[in-house]
């Protein structure tokens, strides 16, 4: 009997929809009210979303005996791992496919900021030519980035920073162990645990950190004052690290020189946000990790996983492995 899933939302590539249709019955909605999923979520054996769709407790309770949920990504904000985790419910993503996608972008809005193309586009459709004598841009060769956080995507960023920029490379970490040494070293990445000192040294500060309740605005007004007035801040992290108001008021004091934003606290953010129209900050629709390369690789690595688990196999990319050694579900 082939097993039965909820697809809420699509994913980021037909690929993926195609392998999993191949191997399992999909259901697929695009309805986020709770009550609806709830009702849906019952009658399956499990489910892959997308943000902005949440599985909340309430929803995984709805059938504590789901065999797997997976996010359609990276990211797994939007689901209540703990609550699955309770149920011994496997919940996958995809960690690390679209890094050098989200890397990319990371180095695409330092480039607009350091080039001002955001205030040359606007003087250029006024007709004005001369603009280009009287805004100074900035090489970032020989400047200094710092990295809030060394996972994957600051690695592929360091990379291009350090090799392709000739840029100097910090990253703040909490503790620094041998993988983080290793990954340093390959990419001459200075490693500090002292935040403090990167805020003050960096050019650029760019950020690399999950949400998570300990995370969740961070980063606010007391890491601007210790920045250079100089210096930009870039975030194709998650919103919520950023304390938005802080920002805001930073960029207008002058406390810092702009900002390089993918991702926003809510999203999509609302119309009369300054941050839209600012003209020192640099802003896109959070599509640091959509690209069509990396939107494939997304799709079909979390179908295969999703139906690898269903198959009884052990997975690859699991939020909650220990669930794997407990098969007892509470009632």
């Amino acid at each position: 009997m082939r097993a039965k899933i909820l697809q809420i939302l699509p994913m980021y590539h037909q690929a993926g929809e195609a392998i999993l249709q191949a191997g399992a019955d999909v259901v697929r909605t695009d309805n986020l009210e709770a009550e609806h999923l709830q009702q849906m979520v019952r009658q399956v054996d499990g489910v892959v979303l997308r943000a902005p769709a949440r599985l909340t407790r309430e929803i995984i309770a709805a059938n504590p005996r789901l065999k797997v949920i997976s996010g359609a990504g990276v990211g797994l904000d939007n689901i209540d791992v703990a609550t699955a985790s309770a149920y011994r419910i496997p919940v996958l993503h995809a960690p690390s496919v679209n890094a050098v996608s989200t890397a990319e972008q990371a180095l695409a809005l330092m480039l607009a900021l350091a080039r001002q193309i955001k205030p040359f586009q606007a003087k250029m459709a006024l007709g004005d030519f001369a603009a280009r004598n009287v805004i100074l841009t900035h090489e970032l060769r020989g400047k200094t980035i710092g990295l809030v956080g060394f996972g994957q995507i600051a690695r592929e960023l360091a990379k291009r920073c350090r090799r392709g920029l000739d840029m100097e490379v910090v990253a703040y970490v909490r503790r620094i162990d041998q993988d983080k040494e290793r990954a340093a070293a390959a990419f001459d990445v200075r490693l500090t645990t002292d935040l403090t000192v990167l805020l003050q040294e960096a050019d650029v500060v760019s950020l690399h950190i999950p949400l998570t309740d300990e995370t969740r605005h961070f980063f606010g007004r007391e890491h601007f004052s210790l920045m250079k007035t100089t210096a930009y801040l870039i975030n194709t992290a998650r919103g919520a690290v950023l304390h938005t108001d802080d920002l805001i008021e930073a960029l207008n004091n002058g406390t810092i020189a702009g900002a390089g934003l993918d991702v926003f606290d809510p999203e999509p953010p609302p119309p009369d946000l300054p941050l839209l129209t600012m003209p020192n900050v640099v802003v896109t629709p959070h599509i640091g990790g959509i690209t069509e390369e990396a939107n494939y690789i997304t799709a079909t690595t979390v179908a295969r996983n999703v139906l690898r688990t269903l198959r009884g196999e052990k997975p690859e990319y699991i939020a909650n492995p220990h669930v794997l050694s407990d098969q007892k579900k509470p009632n």
